[in-house]
């Protein structure tokens, strides 16, 4: 059963479709966070040999692709409807992101949107009030092209370094993913250290509900 399950997953990764898949679902993760788009880079990323079923560059290039439009997308819709048209955007922990980021954005933007990226649901709500706020949308564009690709890198490395540590393709995947799983954990936690202690030195404003974001 394993052994056709295994050959069902190698099978779909050859196909065509496969990498446009991908960064639709890195595309609609920038747009909405329940999308698993670093799980999806990590599992095609763990079971390449090779460069088959496809080169690595090809999946960076769809990952990196993906996010990019995605945020940029996330941008329109705060620049054309704002952060509280639809229920999801009026959620405590979404609205608690937004606060921190129209606190923040003007005097801390670059700081904001590169580390937001690697926060999920903090990348969607900063990148959305960053339209709302009129955000230069040059400098928004040269901020995001350098964090989504280094996030598709990020998620690719994490695949890699435990890629051919087994045989079997679906322990591969369950392997890699539960790693990235718990380095993403640890870089989430690294990364909201980060960026408190940097907007509380440079004098960014933290609430006590933005603390609670960033806890």
């Amino acid at each position: 059963m394993l052994e056709q399950v295994e050959a069902l997953i190698l099978s779909a990764a050859s196909h065509p479709w496969v990498l446009p898949v991908a960064a639709a679902l890195c595309l609609l993760d920038g747009v909405v966070p329940v999308f698993p788009s670093e799980s999806v880079l990590v599992a095609l990323a763990s079971i390449v040999r090779d460069g088959e079923p496809f080169p690595l560059t090809a999946l960076w290039l769809a990952g990196f692709a993906g996010a990019f439009l995605g945020d940029v997308s996330a941008y329109a819709i705060g620049r054309g409807v704002g952060v509280d048209r639809f229920a999801w955007m009026r959620r405590p922990r979404v609205q608690a992101s937004v606060a921190l980021a129209r606190r923040n954005l003007d005097a801390h933007g670059a700081l904001l949107l590169f580390t937001a990226r690697f926060i999920p649901g903090g990348r969607v709500a900063v990148n959305i009030t960053a339209g709302a706020m009129r955000y230069p949308l040059p400098r928004f564009v040269l901020l995001d092209l350098v964090s989504t690709a280094l996030w598709a890198a990020y998620s690719i490395v994490i695949a890699r370094l435990t890629a051919g540590w087994l045989d079997d393709a679906i322990l591969q995947i369950a392997l890699s993913v539960s790693g990235a799983a718990l380095v993403g954990l640890l870089l989430d936690r690294v990364v909201k250290a980060v960026l408190r202690r940097r907007l509380a030195r440079g004098g960014g404003t933290l609430g006590p509900v933005e603390h609670a974001v960033l806890d």
